[in-house]
């Protein structure tokens, strides 16, 4: 992408994203390294690499933990940590891993401290909805995956053809503590009690690299929280925010895009102004009523000059935007009212040009293996799908 000078506008909205930043408890830190995690395989990978270097306490998150092949290779990995010494903490979503409370017992029995987020019962009917959607693993305080996996085999490519399409990001320095900052508030807000201050197992000076892929230094990293202060509504800003810095080029790669009025406003008043708006989303969805919900409004976006890709042959469950080639915003938040007003969820925004052109061109290689969606067809599909898609986006916000 070329580089273009600041205007006074794009200067003064940088200081209030800087500004709202601070004031929600976002900020930015430099001197970190990242490594990209472009699929399951990489997540998991990087997931298990630091589970079986950690020397001194393991704290993760996760909304599904299938009790399967991959579900149990991690809660054996976990094992093995609690028998080194390991402390292990995690909070566990009650509904997305339902099936996963004998590996969860199990591990309780073994030493670990292990609650449920929002375990349903009949006296709390409120928080039914209000899910834990984060995957988050921390190793020692110094090392973290944050990603859009979850535990389980639909989500290991090696192992099963179907696999869903994720990206995730792996972390070492000074946003660690953010993190660690971060799963404390999400385990005070869950369980009315603070966690102990991770002891890091090293010695003085030393620099853990537990997972031993290419790491990219001298990153800028921002931890982009609901659990942070100003919860879901700072999460609603900083995106807002983000999207205005776009000078020339946006992408999205979303696995549920049901974005708010806010959002397609400025959507489209980005293709309108001749950028590059390119959004990436499912073809074939493991959530085909989401699906028709989100193509209800691909008509409105196509006619402005946003451009449409679905991926074929693969569910996507990637959620990641690509901004103007020079920062990368991923984690486990999608672009709909469940991660945005109910969900609790986990972003992270990194600028470093390895990673960022990385990204990038991992997004535009998955775009001719996709189909685009062309806006003089699309007023044409047949009634019954044009009444699906409206009938099924009157639901968007139980969606």
């Amino acid at each position: 992408m070329s580089k273009l000078l600041p205007d006074p506008i794009q200067a003064l909205r940088r200081r209030v994203f800087l500004r709202a930043a601070h004031r929600h408890g976002l900020p930015l830190r430099e001197g970190n390294a990242l490594g990209l995690l472009p699929g399951g395989d990489a997540i998991l990978d990087a997931t298990l690499a630091l589970i079986h270097g950690a020397r001194s306490d393991l704290r993760f998150e996760m909304y599904i933990w299938a009790d399967d092949a991959v579900g149990r290779e991690m809660a054996e990995a976990l094992k093995a940590a609690l028998h080194r010494g390991v402390a292990v903490r995690g909070l566990v979503d009650a509904v997305g891993s339902w099936g996963a409370g004998r590996m969860v017992q199990e591990l309780r029995d073994a030493g670990a401290d292990l609650r449920w987020f929002h375990p349903v019962a009949s006296w709390r009917p409120k928080i039914w909805n209000r899910r834990n959607h984060r995957k988050l693993l921390l190793a020692d305080g110094a090392e973290a995956v944050v990603g859009s996996a979850n535990w389980g085999l639909d989500y290991r490519p090696s192992e099963n053809p179907e696999a869903f399409l994720d990206v995730g990001l792996v972390l070492n320095g000074p946003s660690v503590a953010d993190l660690v900052a971060d799963f404390a508030a999400a385990w005070l807000r869950s369980e009315g009690e603070m966690p102990p201050t991770p002891a890091s197992g090293l010695s003085s000076g030393a620099t853990p690299r537990l997972w031993d892929g290419l790491w990219r230094e001298e990153a800028l990293v921002q931890v982009v929280s609901s659990a942070a202060p100003g919860g879901r509504l700072a999460l609603r800003r900083h995106f807002h925010l983000l999207l205005n810095q776009v000078r020339e080029e946006l992408l999205v790669a979303n696995a549920y895009f049901i974005p708010g009025l806010r959002i397609l406003k400025r959507l489209k008043h980005l293709a309108r102004r001749d950028r590059r708006v390119v959004l990436l989303l499912p073809g074939a969805s493991d959530q085909p009523f989401v699906q028709a919900a989100s193509r209800h409004i691909y008509g409105q976006l196509l006619e402005r000059g946003v451009r449409i890709f679905e991926r074929e042959h693969a569910m996507l469950h990637a959620k990641a935007a690509i901004l103007d080639g020079e920062a990368l915003f991923t984690g486990s938040a999608n672009l709909d009212p469940r991660s945005f007003h109910l969900n609790l969820e986990l972003n992270l925004l990194a600028r470093q040009p390895e990673i960022v052109a990385e990204a990038r061109a991992r997004f535009e290689a998955q775009l001719p293996l996709s189909k685009e969606r062309e806006a003089a067809a699309w007023p044409r599909r047949s009634l019954w799908a044009r009444g699906w898609s409206w009938f099924a986006y009157q639901f968007r916000w139980w969606l």
